[in-house]
């Protein structure tokens, strides 16, 4: 029989406040807690814990008349998120002087390094931006790029990623690429394929989306990062598909630059975003945003390229408390769920619905979080609006009909959406 150890101070206190002031208590046995987080069986046997991820809805503040399925483009937070920043909003709206907000240096200092150790990286990689967009513009407008470089895009990358290289190109002359996979990839190799193809000697970036949000198709951003490594070309990964949806580990993935934002699958405070750059690539990328407190000696990727002015701060002091509901749970137990999830819908509505069509592949390791399907003769927006006035279902009509489950989501929910395309599929 093993030993309970005591849990650690920090995870003690954060435990506390999920039960004081959030939702509901978890309802977990006390001195079980972290066992049981740690036996949870990745997929399929988690089924036998829906009880567990029904607790965890739980601390969310969506009511039982609504499901949401659109964590690709915004979700909600845990209570004991949105309870450090309405607190940090409260006294900041209480008390604006610097007295107050010296608190601030030092909780961006902690989730800093919080967010360094989920990615596994360092502190001095990090940098806290307000969304991927802007962590993306800085990387492209950061480099520098002669008339006859070239540069690589997944044609399905976010504008952000895409429409910035292609105005940067109009001003500095270089040339930008597009990159297609196949619709209906049958293999890992029919995404690598493209790119590697593609390369040539005037290949500078290869820019892509980890996961796009139009598919769902995931692209293998380890074999992808490592054919730019060989080619000596540096590698941008967009990743407001796959923080907080992954168990990312942005040191084995080998990218150059990592963009993200904090309002996706995250699950964390609104208009925070992550920067990561690989120390031995910031001797390539230029500050492009420069406001008070930026010296020329900076040696980290915040102090260097995240110094952006004035911040709604309270926020950010949310962004500790993220990294510490990821953790509590488990990283890799997130991830399992965000794939549980998806392959149950995918199931459920091939064999229920075969009329409708998949956008995104099936096979997990061809897809991420993100589910798109088509329903013949019906129009993506106009199937939304059903699901969400009649149903309560809050998908996107994005590259059809896009639904995003996130671990705030349960098994009967997703029944629920399966029986409402029924329906709306008539």
């Amino acid at each position: 029989m093993k030993t309970k150890t005591a849990l650690p101070a920090e995870r003690r206190d954060f435990l506390r406040k999920l039960g004081v002031g959030s939702l509901a208590a978890w309802s977990l046995p006390s001195l079980a807690f972290e066992t049981q987080l740690q036996t949870i069986a990745p997929y399929p046997g988690a089924a036998a814990d829906e009880k567990y991820w029904q607790q965890i809805k739980k601390q969310f503040a969506v009511p039982e008349n609504l499901i949401m399925l659109n964590a690709a483009n915004l979700c909600p937070a845990p209570a004991a998120v949105n309870d450090e920043v309405r607190k940090m909003m409260l006294g900041l709206e209480k008390d604006v002087s610097f007295d107050f907000r010296s608190q601030f240096p030092d909780k961006r200092k902690k989730a800093i390094e919080a967010l360094a150790g989920y990615m596994n990286v360092s502190g001095a990689e990090i940098g806290i931006t307000r969304n991927t967009s802007e962590s993306n513009n800085i990387v492209v407008n950061g480099l520098d790029l002669k008339p006859e470089d070239e540069i690589l895009l997944w044609d399905q990358n976010h504008p952000s990623n895409s429409t910035t290289w292609e105005q940067r190109a109009k001003r500095y002359g270089f040339t930008v690429k597009k990159v297609g996979v196949p619709a209906a990839p049958q293999s890992v190799e029919d995404l690598i394929k493209p790119f590697r193809d593609a390369i040539t000697s005037k290949t500078k970036v290869i820019a892509f989306s980890h996961i796009s949000n139009t598919s769902g198709i995931a692209l293998p951003a380890k074999q992808l990062c490592a054919l730019a490594a060989e080619k000596n070309v540096l590698s941008h990964l967009d990743g407001a598909q796959s923080l907080g949806a992954v168990d990312l580990d942005l040191k084995d993935i080998g990218c150059d630059f990592y963009t993200s934002s904090a309002h996706k699958w995250f699950m964390g405070p609104l208009e925070n975003g992550v920067l990561y750059v690989k120390k031995e690539s910031m001797a390539n990328l230029w500050p492009n945003i420069i406001s008070a407190g930026w010296k020329e000696s900076s040696q980290t990727v915040d102090e260097k390229y995240c110094m952006l002015g004035q911040r709604n701060e309270a926020t950010m002091a949310g962004m500790l408390e993220t990294v510490q509901f990821h953790q509590t749970i488990g990283k890799k137990n997130v991830a399992d769920r965000v794939s549980q999830l998806n392959s149950y819908l995918k199931e459920q509505i091939k064999s229920k619905i075969p009329q409708i069509t998949f956008v995104t592949p099936i096979a997990p390791e061809l897809s991420g979080g993100v589910t798109v399907i088509s329903l013949p003769a019906k129009k993506p927006a106009d199937v939304a609006k059903v699901l969400y006035q009649t149903y309560g279902i809050a998908a996107a009509p994005t590259g059809g009909i896009r639904m995003s489950p996130h671990i705030y989501n349960t098994m009967s929910d997703l029944d629920k959406v399966v029986n409402a395309l029924k329906e709306a599929a008539v």
